[in-house]
């Protein structure tokens, strides 16, 4: 699994616990840079199946749909700090499989991505 979360963002401790719990024994690798995550997109990436991206605001999003033929073979899991209307009609560009709010715990989250890893 892919794990973008930029520095700055508040949530990414909580996101990052929410996600080992719910599948220990996997791999996460994480990004806190887009640059990181683009060079990383890149290269091959054998047993990767899923990304999960934190966009802090709607100019981050607008750059990671910018990596969209990029993201395109793997399951995409999005993270926003709340549910604005106009960051969800931008990110359906992705064909997300699940969007989350950090407003939540999290807890849907965790669900998901281990019915996604299994």
């Amino acid at each position: 699994m892919i794990l973008y979360v930029p520095k700055n963002a508040e949530a990414g401790e909580p996101l990052l616990q929410s996600i080992s719990r719910a599948i220990p024994n996997h791999v996460v690798e994480t990004f806190s840079s887009l640059d990181g995550l683009s060079e990383r997109l890149q290269r091959p990436m054998p047993g990767v199946r899923v990304a999960v991206l934190y966009a802090s605001d709607r100019r981050e999003l607008m750059d990671i749909v910018y990596l969209g033929c990029l993201l395109s073979d793997l399951k995409v899991v999005l993270v926003f700090p709340d549910s604005d209307p106009d960051m969800l009609e931008k990110a359906f560009a992705l064909c997300p499989r699940f969007i989350a709010a950090t407003e939540s715990d999290f807890r849907h989250l965790g669900a998901i991505l281990k019915k996604m890893m299994n």
